[in-house]
Parts: structure tokens; sequence; C-alpha cells
């Protein structure tokens, strides 16, 4: 039987669910239909084979739920709501589809990014297709996206009713089979909910191996910061340090007499930089805003804090990205013609509460534009 639309890295079922029916009256089938609305209703839109079965159902019955779009199943043995399907988005598809395996795989926790997904973590540049488990394994085993850990030693939680291991172990790991930009993504939220400590993740790293690649994960770590609104954010960061230039992010900015100007997304050797996404105008209040209400609102206030910023030179550089505005802006700063001078006073790290003061000249002010 071949893979349906909208499975992720499924194959076919071998199940014979001895002793079920292989035919149903409609009444049956209504009746089934009924129990099976209120097992995806109890688990969160999800269900196994064995939940199905459980219910009544038979595995002809599956795959005709599959076939009219009640059902989407997304690997073998694992299914969700159609209805839940149908209007998510595909970072919440992967989300759906994480809690569906973990159906399928009792007395396992859920690891890696897919943990982190199910947390509520942002997630970057992951592969949707792979599902990592820590379980009764004595080496990493991987078939067909899902790999399976060796379970000894690992911590877990639970997060809509479903095991996963710690926040701070599946951080550490995403590093290891995701990247460090993916691990940044995650770990740089974390940080500012909470959830997670610098200290609990850097005891996470030491039991990572130096072959397995320690050094790869104390570089996500060390490269993960509290103060990161947003992805976008995160991402910006990320490649200005591997450009190479010096910056400090949520800086406070004041006029001359000490009076509040605006709080930026980075100062970049000079230059004010900010990353624009949907997060930029969804926004909290900067002081001395008003109340934040409706969109138009939001903008409004987005409007006047640039007016606050505006006499400092605004020289603008946009995309539908993040990459290609960050190296057009290190040109600019290095020196393109038609920059102004900047002459910014005495600066201090904005976590000890200090500010910026921009005396005088100008500060140039570079905008990076994206629509996510």
């Amino acid at each position: 039987m071949s893979s349906t639309p909208g499975e992720v890295g499924a194959r076919p079922s071998t199940g014979r669910g001895e002793g079920v029916p292989a035919t149903q009256s409609a009444d049956d089938c209504r009746r089934v239909n009924t129990r099976l609305r209120a097992v995806l209703g109890r688990q969160l839109g999800v269900a196994s084979t064995a939940d199905a079965l459980a219910a009544g159902t038979d595995h002809l019955g599956l795959r005709r739920s599959v076939a009219r779009g009640e059902l989407v199943r997304v690997r073998r043995g694992a299914y969700v709501d159609g209805r839940l399907w149908s209007v998510a988005d595909p970072d919440e598809r992967y989300r759906l589809s994480v809690m569906a395996v973990a159906r399928t795989r009792p007395g396992d926790a859920v690891s890696h990014h897919a943990a982190l997904a199910l947390h509520g973590l942002p997630l970057w540049d992951h592969d949707r297709s792979r599902f990592d488990l820590v379980s009764e394994v004595r080496q990493v085993t991987s078939r067909n996206g899902l790999h399976l850990h060796p379970r000894s030693g690992v911590s877990s939680t639970q997060v809509d009713g479903v095991e996963t291991a710690s926040i701070e172990r599946c951080l550490v790991r995403t590093a290891l089979s995701m990247g460090r930009d993916c691990a940044v993504v995650a770990g740089d939220a974390a940080l500012r909910s909470g959830e997670v400590t610098r200290e609990g993740l850097l005891r996470e790293v030491a039991l990572v191996s130096p072959h397995q690649g320690r050094a790869r994960a104390l570089d996500a770590v060390l490269s993960m910061d509290s103060r990161a609104e947003s992805a976008g954010e995160s991402r910006t960061r990320l490649l200005l340090d591997d450009l190479g230039l010096s910056h400090d992010s949520q800086v406070v900015i004041t006029d001359e007499g000490g009076e509040f100007v605006a709080r930026v997304d980075f100062l970049v050797e000079g230059v004010v930089l900010e990353f624009d996404g949907r997060v930029k105008y969804q926004r909290t209040r900067d002081e001395g805003d008003d109340e934040v209400g409706d969109p138009g609102n939001v903008l409004w206030l987005e409007k006047r804090r640039e007016d606050r910023c505006a006499g400092w030179a605004i020289p603008s550089s946009a995309s539908s990205g993040t990459s290609s505005p960050v190296r057009a802006f290190s040109g600019h700063a290095s020196g393109q013609p038609g920059r102004r001078p900047a002459t910014p006073g005495p600066a201090t790290h904005p976590v000890t509460g200090g500010s910026v003061a921009m005396q005088h000249g100008w500060v140039d002010r570079c905008r990076v534009c994206c629509c996510g």
C-alpha cells in the first residue's frame, strides 16, 4: 500500500488485529466513528492503530477513514485528526506528527528537536520527517526517519501527556543533529522564558563525549542569548557573529539629557540594526508608549518609535529574508560611500540596566525586514 497524501515518512501498516470483524454494518461504523472521535478528542487529535482498534474499528475502517480524509496517516500506526491537519501550518503539523508517533512508542520519551516542537519552542531549518526518541536500546538505531537513542540516565518530563527528555538535553542534542542555528533559535526562547539555565545547558554539554561533538554543542550553547525576542533576531545575531561584527542586543538609547529615545534590537559598531518581522508588529510597549491595542495601534506605536529615532540618519536595507540584508549591512558599516559618521557616547551592557547616549552626530540605522 502506498503512502497517502500528507504522510510524514510513512510506511505501510502490517498489523492484523486478530479478533476484529472484517466488515461492519453502517450502525456499527457510526458507533465506532463516535468512539474514535472521542479518543482523538482526549488525545489532542492523535491516535495510534492500537487506540483505533480499542475503540472498535478495524484496519479496513482505518484505511477508509484515511481515504475520506477523516484521518491522516503520518507514519506506520500513527494518525492525526484530518480536520486539525487541514488547518495546521507546517510547524503545527510536525508537532501533531510527533504526538502521533509517540502514541506508537509507549514507554519511550521524545527527544531532540521533536521534543522542542512539543514544548512550543521555535525551530529553524529542522527536518520535519525525523523523529528522535530515547528508548530501551543499547545503541542508536535509525530507520526511515525514526531514530532511537539509549535511555540510560536520561531524565524526562511530560508535555500534553507525552513523555519527553529534558529540554536541556534536547537543546544540546539538537545542536548535534540539526546544527547550531536550530539549537540556538530554540535555546534563546527557552532561556528567555526561564525554562532552562545556562548552567543546566553546560552540565548537559559535559555529558557529550568529544567524538560525539562536544565542541559543536558547546559552541551552540555559548551562542545562545536570552535577550533575543524572536527567531528572526536570533538568526540575525548569528549572522552578525559569522560576519565577525561586534554587536550588542536590546540596547536602550537615550538623548543627551538622559531621556528615553528607543530600545533597539542591535547596536553594531555605531549602527542601529533592526529585524523587522511579524513579531515586530505584535510587540510589547516601549517606555512611554500608550497601551497596545488593535493592529493599527501597534503600527502607530512603531511609527512613533521610528520618529523618536529620526534625525539620527536612517539608511535602510530591506529583504524578504535575513541573510542578504545583514551582508549588505556589513558593507555599509565598513565604509560604504554615503555613510554618515556615528559618534555614540559611552555604552554599557543592557543586561546591567545601562543605556547608550548618542551625543550630537548621527547614528546610522539599518533595518532588516522579514515576513516571518
